[in-house]
């Protein structure tokens, strides 16, 4: 009996836990059961979809069917790019072969044109020789010539002209003077003259001609004496005097002696041996070098004014009446003209009448 308590005690262990086993089953059921009933809600998920990826399936499809049209089409364009690129490298080596075709004409013309030039450069050099040979015996010539003319014969003319120019100017008036003098004195005087005594007829006191009206106003005539001539001289005149080393008049009463001095400076220059003294062309091309280094460099203690040379100063002769500024500038190398005195005033009465 014990035996069989202590079995019954170990059952009721062993039947307390086939109940828990089957509460647990039954749990596990129910479990499923909802699992079942999710499975199945995700079943139609599922298949909802499934169909969403077919219709997905036939637009992928329409794609793929496109596509292999493009690729189709691409494959075309990609061997007609073939075709083009064979073509383009024909064409390269056509232009090659056209550019080397030109680069030996080319490379033909260079050289021709290195020929004519290294021609030309001959036919220039040879020209240049004879010119230089032409021009040497030109010299030779010309100098030959010189030596057979008079030695300074220029500025023995330049003193007879400039000479002639100042006595034609300025001493004219005395000469004039003279001839009428000695043209008087040879006039012979008429003896027994048949007109002695006959005077001119006169319109208003002959009484053959009748006087109407109150006849012209009165008109009278001043006689002037004769104005002294003003004396100046321009530019030409005083580099030429320069040239020949005189100076030149300042006013008229200098005039007698600068030509007494051009008339010994003409003997002088007569007397003189070929090469002995500058020439007035030597002269001439020292001046200009002269003043070609003054207006380089400018002259040291000469006036300026601004930086520059001012001709307009008393130290230099001006160049017109108008363009100087200062009166001694002005007057430089004139005299100042005499005043004028009026001479008696003669009437003349002039009466025209008509019958």
């Amino acid at each position: 009996m014990i035996k069989e308590i202590d079995t019954l005690q170990a059952s009721k262990q062993v039947l307390a836990g086939l109940k828990d086993t089957d509460a647990e089953i039954d749990n596990a059921k129910e479990q499923r059961k909802l699992i079942t009933a999710e499975i199945n809600a995700k079943d139609k998920e599922i298949d909802a979809v499934q169909e969403q990826i077919a219709e997905k399936q036939k637009i992928v499809e329409a794609h793929k069917e496109t596509e292999n049209e493009a690729r189709s089409n691409l494959t075309v364009l990609k061997a007609k790019r073939e075709e083009i690129r064979k073509e383009i490298g024909e064409k390269i080596d056509e232009r090659n072969k056209c550019r080397d075709t030109f680069r030996e004409a080319n490379d033909k013309w260079y050289d021709y044109q290195r020929a004519i030039k290294a021609q030309k450069k001959m036919k220039y050099e040879e020209e240049k020789r004879k010119r230089e040979e032409e021009k040497a015996a030109w010299i030779a010539a010309k100098e030959a010539e010189e030596a057979k003319k008079i030695p300074y014969e220029e500025e023995m003319y330049l003193c007879d002209y400039l000479a002639e120019y100042l006595t034609k100017t300025y001493l004219s008036d005395d000469k004039k003077k003279d001839e009428s003098e000695a043209k008087k004195s040879d006039v012979v005087a008429v003896q027994d003259d048949p007109f002695a005594g006959f005077a001119p007829l006169k319109k208003n006191e002959d009484e053959v001609f009748l006087k109407m009206g109150a006849g012209k106003k009165l008109r009278t005539r001043t006689s002037k004496k004769k104005a002294v001539p003003v004396f100046k001289l321009n530019v030409d005149s005083f580099e030429q005097f320069g040239l020949l080393g005189l100076n030149p008049p300042t006013n008229l009463e200098a005039v007698p002696k600068s030509v007494e001095d051009l008339k010994a400076k003409k003997e002088w220059y007569s007397k003189q041996e070929r090469g002995s003294v500058p020439t007035a062309s030597e002269t001439r091309k020292a001046n200009e070098k002269a003043a070609q280094k003054l207006r380089q460099g400018g002259a040291a203690g000469a006036p300026k004014k601004n930086g520059k040379l001012d001709l307009s100063s008393d130290d230099f002769a001006p160049l017109s009446a108008g363009g100087s500024t200062s009166t001694m500038n002005a007057m430089w190398g004139q005299k100042a003209p005499e005043e004028e005195v009026p001479a008696p005033v003669e009437v003349e009465e002039a009466v025209e009448a008509s019958a």
